[in-house]
């Protein structure tokens, strides 16, 4: 009786071991299938977001908005007075419509960074040097069209933008 019993004992603990090593293997297979949808799902993301950047990068080097990007670049101020006075809606609403338009992508753009929809690494590489000529620019018009339209957020995207793109910069001089 003490053999039937020992023997009992002895399938039991058997079929114990093998449901633990079944578990095991069963949980080693699960984790791998799920690094590896980590993996596809990064990648679909890095793919998603180089094409939404070649769409935008695209729109850049169109010629009509390229024309207007480099004509604001060339304009000449004393201060915001004298811009408005040259280039404001009432004086020259299309110059007025040129600036607004490169400002508006550049917004976009800033906006995207900020919910991390683009990599900061892209917009770096191909657009820096235009972000930072706009911006310095267009600065000191920007920051008085907040006081006196009491307007606090007008081209908050576009600062933001060239902020980033100035850390990031940076921190590529150092690496």
């Amino acid at each position: 009786m003490i053999d039937l019993q020992i023997l009992a004992l002895a399938i039991t603990g058997i079929g114990i071991i093998g449901a633990i090593i079944y578990y095991a293997l069963i949980l080693r297979h699960s984790n791998r299938t799920r690094e590896l949808a980590l993996k596809s799902q990064e990648q679909a993301l890095e793919t998603r977001q180089a094409q939404l950047f070649m769409q935008i990068f695209h729109r850049f080097y169109d010629s009509d908005f390229f024309n207007k990007f480099t004509q604001v670049l060339s304009w000449k101020w004393t201060d915001y007075d004298n811009f408005i006075e040259n280039y404001g809606w009432q004086t020259n609403p299309e110059a007025w419509y040129s600036e607004g338009s490169v400002a508006a992508y550049f917004e976009g753009i800033g906006l995207l960074l900020y919910l991390k929809l683009l990599d900061p690494k892209l917009i770096h590489g191909l657009l820096f040097r235009h972000i930072k000529l706009f911006w310095e620019k267009m600065k000191p018009v920007s920051l008085e069209m907040r006081k006196r339209l009491k307007l606090p957020h007008i081209d908050q995207w576009i600062e933001y933008l060239y902020n980033e793109m100035m850390k990031y910069d940076e921190a590529s001089l150092q690496t």
